[in-house]
């Protein structure tokens, strides 16, 4: 389950920094909703953080 969650939440950085990259130097058409709703991607990698460190210590 840990390395599960890893790797989602690694998953989730590699999507904000290309997502973040991809805003400030070669825009993509179409990525617009993606670029404002970037927020949400990190509020979701703080979640899976949180709830790996929850099942460290239940374990």
């Amino acid at each position: 389950m840990v390395k599960t969650l890893n790797t989602i939440s690694i998953g989730i950085v590699i999507v904000l920094l290309a997502l973040f990259i991809s805003e400030k130097f070669y825009p993509i058409e179409g990525f617009e909703l993606l670029y404002q709703k970037k927020f949400y991607l990190a509020i979701a990698y703080l979640v899976v953080r949180v709830y790996r460190n929850f099942v460290l210590k239940k374990n």
